[in-house]
């Protein structure tokens, strides 16, 4: 069932910390599916064992296992984001963190704002000061105008610099007209009134409780011995797509643990936009007692991985350690281009590309992926409609989709 390489990540012994890198889908998640069994198998408490990942899909093999019957019956494993774990930490220990964040009433228990939550009460804020002009030359929804101000403050939070520089950071990477820097100042404002508004009312969003977690809370003895004690095993896959605040706590974390099992996917690193910093996570190798690597796919061919280096190494040329070696293969068996002059026709021919696939070549349609850089709701509806036309079933996703 598993190859040598994989018996030898899950059967390492229960005091290693290895790290595990390669490309995506050459059985790393498998591997550690199967250290969390073999941990359970070997008398390791299911409330010792942590399994970190920085979004709830990619939990899933993980979830698969513990409600499976295979798993044996010793209680059961809650895998975490650095959010929950920060949302869970919070809670319990909100009589240490309330009044040292400065809470006007942290005797009274807090309210966790989730996006959806923190957007309304954001908005109500926001709203007078559209009316008095604020951000007059920005042509954008109001609800997206909120959600970005919300995301500045995110941001902030798991990337580790105070919200007050906001503004500052905003204003340093504009390079246009200097009359617009006022926007950002305006973006700044409403960031600030929105903290204080929730320190007021006890509300914590989403920046709010990450800020109480990684400086108050984690640098708390009791808290951080409640934590080290609590949880002894440590898997954390897909550390690339995690954020700096997270590396900077699992790298002090790490030594603490009695085994760890860190998961990188080599040329991914993809929700940067999000926060997401593959060269932080890259650090924790150095902390690490050894490195594994998996190179040999389950899932791609030889060329498509050829493909998947060669475009990944386009975009590491500046970072020169990140560049992974790519093996020989003409280019041109895995790559074909359409040219065309106009943009409907490319979709066409695109869609003639795919019908042919199906129907010479036989192709399953669930092995066809077409992507976009980025996939607007027109783009979206014409390429979904050609394919739906020719009868080929699709479905669409993007991150701003659930």
């Amino acid at each position: 069932m598993f190859s040598p390489l994989q018996q030898k990540v899950i059967q390492s012994p229960l005091n290693s910390k290895i790290f595990l890198r390669g490309p995506a889908g050459t059985g790393k998640t498998t591997a550690a599916v199967g250290r969390m069994q073999y941990l359970l198998e070997n008398n390791i408490p299911s409330d010792q064992v942590l399994i970190l990942a920085p979004q709830r899909t990619l939990q899933t093999p993980y979830l698969d296992l513990i409600h499976s019957p295979e798993l044996l019956a010793s209680g059961e494993i809650i895998p975490a984001t650095i959010g929950g774990l920060a949302r869970r930490t919070v809670d319990l220990f909100w009589p240490l963190a309330g009044e040292k964040a400065g809470f006007v009433h942290p005797d009274q228990p807090p309210v966790f704002l989730t996006l959806e939550t923190a957007q309304y009460y954001i908005a109500a804020l926001v709203r007078p000061h559209l009316d008095e002009g604020w951000f007059d030359s920005v042509v954008m929804d109001r609800n997206r105008l909120c959600s970005q101000i919300l995301d500045n403050l995110n941001k902030s939070a798991l990337t580790g610099f105070p919200y007050q520089e906001i503004g500052e950071r905003l204003s340093a990477a504009w390079s246009g007209d200097r009359v617009q820097l006022r926007v950002y100042q305006d973006a700044q404002n409403c960031a600030t009134e929105f903290r204080s508004y929730c320190l007021e009312n006890n509300l914590l969003d989403i920046s709010l409780q990450m800020e109480i977690f990684s400086q108050i809370l984690w640098n708390d003895s009791t808290v951080r011995n409640y934590l080290t004690r609590t949880y002894r095993h440590l898997i954390y896959d897909n550390i690339e797509e995690d954020v700096p605040i997270a590396h900077d706590i699992l790298s002090e974390w790490l030594p603490d643990f009695d085994s760890a099992l860190i998961i990188f996917d080599e040329n991914a690193g993809y929700r940067m936009f999000l926060g997401a910093d593959p060269v932080s996570a890259s650090f924790l190798e150095t902390l690490s007692d050894e490195t594994i690597e998996f190179v040999d796919s389950y899932v791609s061919t030889p060329g498509i991985r050829y493909l998947s280096d060669s475009l990944g190494n386009s975009f590491e040329l500046a970072n020169s350690q990140n560049v992974v070696p790519v093996r020989p293969n003409p280019l041109e068996e895995n790559l074909a281009i359409i040219s065309s002059r106009f943009y409907p026709d490319l979709l066409d021919q695109t869609a003639r590309e795919v019908k042919r696939l199906i129907d010479e070549e036989n192709v399953d349609p669930a092995e066809i992926a077409i992507l976009f850089p980025y996939l607007g709701d027109s783009v979206r509806f014409s390429i979904m409609s050609r394919m739906e036309a020719l009868g080929i079933p699709v479905r669409s996703h993007r991150p701003s989709r659930s």
